[in-house]
């Protein structure tokens, strides 16, 4: 049995499903390995400051993994350990693209969220996120804050096929990659630094705390969770996951809707 010391876990689609908590079994059985001394770390595309409410309900101290691995902060100082901004070229023509092609675009700084119009997905977010955003020209923040990542949303297929056209102009500025959250059928795109990945992200953390990579966990349900399914020792994937990253995987698990982070821990940490 494998010694575990760090369980990493995507948040949308893995940790969460519908609303924006994890289910009572879950949250036990969290709590279970964390008193078997087994640290808790997000590793998702969400921002920081999206997460708070989960760190706070789960009482997960240390390090995480966000913004798709762009940056690694500490809870509850709230310290940034790294951070990996966006270029102000890439934020700009992400911007353009999003107009030109009529999507919905979100700004994240550290702990800022900003988008350019109110709507229905703005308002889905703010229930999911449970984050305020900030309405305001986009463009006016380029070169003056530091962008840690952009995130195109897409609701059907349509509007994924435009977002895919984004997303193949900025490869040539930036790194792009997708999930698809099964709670609500939206697809999220984010733009990061094309230097960050989670995968990268878990080896800086693991040699920031001194812990090897055979004692890393990683549980995830999309695309981009492939990075950290490279670096880590053991993978399970969700059971409503690609078939892609299911290859990679060590074990699937059962779907989020059955609790499948649950079974994670069951049976690699409490067995």
């Amino acid at each position: 049995m494998n010694d575990y010391r760090l369980l990493i876990l995507d948040v949308d689609g893995t940790l969460i499903g519908d609303g924006a908590y994890p289910t009572p079994r879950v949250s036990q059985a969290i709590a279970a390995a964390q008193q078997k001394g087994v640290g808790i770390a997000l590793g998702t595309g969400r921002a920081s400051e999206a997460c708070y409410h989960i760190m706070r309900g789960l009482d997960l101290k240390g390090l995480h993994i966000v913004f798709d691995g762009a940056a690694i902060v500490d809870w509850p100082s709230h310290e940034i350990i790294s951070l990996q901004a966006l270029s102000p070229r890439a934020t700009m023509r992400l911007i353009e693209l999003s107009r030109e092609y009529n999507l919905f675009l979100e700004i994240y700084a550290h702990d800022f969220y900003f988008i350019e119009e109110e709507g229905e997905l703005a308002e889905q977010q703010r229930q999911k996120l449970k984050i305020e955003p900030l309405v305001t020209d986009l463009t006016s923040l380029v070169g003056r804050i530091k962008v840690v990542k952009g995130q195109l949303l897409a609701v059907d297929a349509e509007q994924k096929q435009r977002a895919d056209i984004v997303s193949r102009e900025m490869e040539q500025f930036c790194k792009m990659s997708w999930s698809l959250d099964p709670s609500n059928g939206i697809y999220f795109g984010n733009a990061v630094s094309r230097f960050v990945s989670k995968g990268e992200a878990l080896r800086e953390m693991t040699d920031y705390l001194g812990i090897n990579l055979r004692h890393t966990l990683a549980v995830g349900d999309s695309f981009n969770d492939m990075p950290i399914f490279k670096v880590a020792h053991t993978k399970v994937a969700m059971g409503h996951a690609p078939d892609d990253l299911k290859k990679m995987a060590d074990w699937v698990a059962p779907s989020v809707a059955d609790d499948g982070v649950a079974a994670v821990i069951e049976k690699y940490i409490l067995a």
